[in-house]
């Protein structure tokens, strides 16, 4: 199962579970078969048995959010239908193996009724500008209950804690900084730069006046004063960083002639008289102690996940042999990629 990025601010944040989860589930996860599942089950994870009545209450939900986002919901009977009910029964195998892992963790995985309570807090105040009534209707839109609002706040909580346990005892120190910004040096290199700056005009007897005045120090201001171009003469002329193959040829020409700090003649194209200065910066490596506290924190997250993406392979095989499928219609059919992305 992958991580579904959701449209909606307020869905990503309060549905993660519903559309996906941290650790993921292996295409075909589940052992055994059915046989021994009582009516009215779809399946069982451990002892933990998964009702037909909350997989169709996670599909109506997963309805409602289609809704809103005005999307099309597949039809009951039709093989995009069958996909939603296997997925939404393997976010509900997540659910419970993700309380199951949370229980084995301990203290330290415990999510208390003051955290919900405070997440909840954040979420109605970061998404629905502190209304609890804006809060209220979301739910009811979404087909929610605030127990099962908090439900899905627990189980982030609990994926959350887990990769914090699991990830505790990963380091990227300053002297792998050092190895890493040694063997990476392309990294690191900044190619010289050139920006920009053009004021236009519609006649070649007004690109002229204008000349005669401009200095690099008053450029900006006859821009926003003179420039037909209104846009970038709010910003005293400035067009930003240039490259080749971006403006017409006999700006480009120009543009890419001129020295640092140096103003042209006029110059006509097709959108009128155009007198242009370039500032440059020169070719230049990034040193070491600018560099080491980007390097340490994208290398640590780095190595946290690939620290987590082992655990989750191994709590996954042992889980494999104990959850149940009523029947092979349920069981996820594709194989992909696990997610492995942290919360």
């Amino acid at each position: 199962m992958t991580r579904n990025a959701l449209t909606a601010p307020r869905l990503a944040v309060l549905l993660v579970v519903l559309a996906a989860g941290v650790i993921g589930l292996a295409a075909g996860c589940g052992g055994g078969d059915g046989g021994d599942l009582p009516d009215g089950v779809v399946a069982r994870v451990g002892d933990a048995a998964i009702p037909e009545e909350e997989l169709s209450k996670a599909i109506e939900q997963q309805r409602a959010q289609a809704e809103q986002q005005g999307a099309t919901f597949p039809e009951e009977g039709s093989e995009g239908y069958d996909q939603v009910r296997r997925q939404a029964l393997e976010t509900l195998v997540l659910q419970r193996i993700v309380d199951f892992e949370a229980r084995k963790c301990g203290t330290t995985c415990r999510v208390t009724k003051k955290e919900i309570d405070q997440e909840l807090e954040r979420i109605v105040e970061t998404n629905f500008q502190g209304s609890d009534k804006e809060f209220a209707k979301f739910l009811r839109d979404s087909k929610l209950t605030r127990a099962e609002a908090r439900d899905i706040v627990k189980n982030q909580l609990q994926q959350t804690k887990l990769f914090e346990r699991v990830t505790r005892g990963v380091r990227f120190t300053a002297a792998d900084a050092r190895k890493y910004y040694e063997q990476n040096a392309d990294e690191f290199r900044v190619e010289a730069g050139r920006r920009a700056r053009h004021i236009l005009v519609a006649t070649k007897a007004a690109a002229d006046r204008i000349r005669a005045q401009v200095t690099p120090e008053n450029f900006a201001e006859l821009a926003r004063e003179n420039s037909t171009d209104k846009g970038s003469a709010a910003q005293g002329g400035d067009l930003g960083p240039i490259q080749r193959g971006q403006l017409v040829p006999e700006f480009e020409k120009v543009a890419f002639s001129l020295k640092d700090g140096e103003i042209s003649d006029p110059v006509q194209t097709q959108f009128g008289w155009h007198i242009i200065m370039v500032e440059t910066t020169p070719a230049s490596t990034t040193p070491f102690e600018q560099a080491r506290g980007g390097i340490i924190s994208s290398q640590l997250a780095q190595a946290r996940q690939e620290e987590f993406a082992r655990w989750r392979d191994e709590v996954l095989a042992e889980w494999q042999d104990r959850t149940v499928y009523a029947d092979e219609s349920l069981r996820p059919q594709t194989a992909e990629a696990p997610a492995t992305t942290a919360p």
